[in-house]
């Protein structure tokens, strides 16, 4: 095991504080990696150089430089199962400081272990994620044997036919950019997280925005209700809006997971673009299927052309009215009570818009361009 001088010191420090006492810490060769002293960190000690050497179950320094680089004081060696790596020691009188000694080295030993097993945890984690990164996010043969032994290896099954879940925080921009948002972005996801500890052979992945859900194959019936417990719960928990997007049933065991994961994530992000909808299916996906295809500035230069002589403010008026009037089924009563407004009045701005866009809102023939347009806005 190599330990670190910030683990080290972040050791001497907390041991320093709890005990009072002043102490050392040193590599398996004699040199000081931390200190409650900051100028011995990297001198020799060679006292305990010396019991290392010699295998010594404690060295007991009487005077100020007995030793290379050493003073008064105890020092005992660090063991880790049954290597040895490296030496704590207690500067002070050793009548007074011996009697710490054992209780310093056990805590030492403790807190290494602890260290130690979180490294591991941290490194199984990247292995884990870079290995889910490799499987969703690109095309896997899924007869490699390298990818298989990568998977045997997380211990996942990879011929297990599975459905997946995009799941994305509502208006997350919100959160992002500050700290108690980034800190509700982190909750929420260890929530979901844990939340699938309870679905057998469910796995979780994520993107900086994304939570991805893997679950064994279900209806669509099945899924929605998995879905469901996730969003309400997060809903309940945090009182914060998930968004949903899911695969095809027909699909599970049929493609590549990541086939699935970029139908899961278009489902997503048709749902984004329907205010009314929390949960999508890639199968009820329409206009926003070929979204990502078309340029920034097309739909950019679409939305101007369709809607000009508005403005970018007639545009954010007029916006959710055309939204829910489509969403209404065309009907003007209902368009009108769901923004608390007289129908006339409702008339007259839709009447407005077509005079000033040329384009009647409400014929058939304009509902696609005004509909692509909603879509768009959505997106800038």
């Amino acid at each position: 095991m190599t330990i670190s001088r910030e683990v080290a010191q972040e050791i001497i420090d907390e041991l320093g504080g709890v005990l009072g006492q002043q102490l050392n810490f040193m590599d398996a060769k004699g040199f000081i990696l931390a200190s409650a002293t900051p100028e011995r960190v990297g001198s020799f000690h060679g006292g305990v150089a010396m019991m290392i050497r010699e295998g010594l179950a404690e060295l007991t320094v009487y005077r100020d430089n007995e030793y290379e680089g050493a003073r008064m004081g105890c020092n005992l060696p660090l063991m880790m199962e049954t290597r040895l790596v490296g030496a704590i020691g207690i500067t002070g009188e050793p009548a007074q400081v011996r009697k710490y000694g054992q209780i310093i080295k056990k805590m030492t030993e403790i807190l290494l272990r602890e260290s130690d097993e979180q490294q591991r945890r941290k490194l199984e984690s990247r292995i884990r994620t870079r290995f889910l990164d490799d499987w969703i996010m690109l095309e896997q043969n899924p007869s490699d044997p390298s990818f298989l032994r990568r998977a045997a290896a997380q211990g996942i099954d990879v011929a297990l036919a599975r459905r997946v879940t995009a799941l994305r925080i509502e208006d997350i921009t919100r959160y992002t950019d500050s700290r108690p948002g980034q800190e509700l972005i982190d909750s929420i996801n260890r929530w979901v997280r844990q939340a699938l500890d309870h679905t057998e052979g469910a796995i979780f992945s994520k993107t900086a925005s994304v939570m991805i859900c893997l679950v064994p194959a279900q209806d669509d019936e099945g899924m929605l209700r998995f879905v469901r417990r996730l969003t309400d719960g997060v809903m309940r928990q945090f009182r914060v809006r998930l968004l949903a997007g899911v695969d095809r049933a027909e699909d599970a065991g049929r493609v590549s997971m990541h086939e699935a994961w970029t139908k899961a994530n278009k489902a997503l992000q048709a749902c984004a673009a329907r205010p009314e909808e929390q949960i999508m299916f890639y199968d009820d996906v329409t206009y926003e299927m070929f979204l990502d295809d078309i340029p920034r500035e097309t739909k950019e230069t679409f939305v101007s052309h369709l809607l000009r002589g508005l403005g970018r403010d007639g545009m954010r008026e007029y916006a959710p009215l055309i939204a829910t009037l489509y969403r209404m089924n065309g009907s003007i009563t209902r368009t009108a009570e769901a923004h608390f407004m007289h129908k006339n009045t409702l008339q007259y701005k839709l009447n407005r818009l077509t005079s000033l866009t040329g384009r009647d809102p409400r014929a058939l023939e304009n509902v696609p361009l005004y509909t692509l347009a909603l879509l768009f806005m959505k997106e800038a």
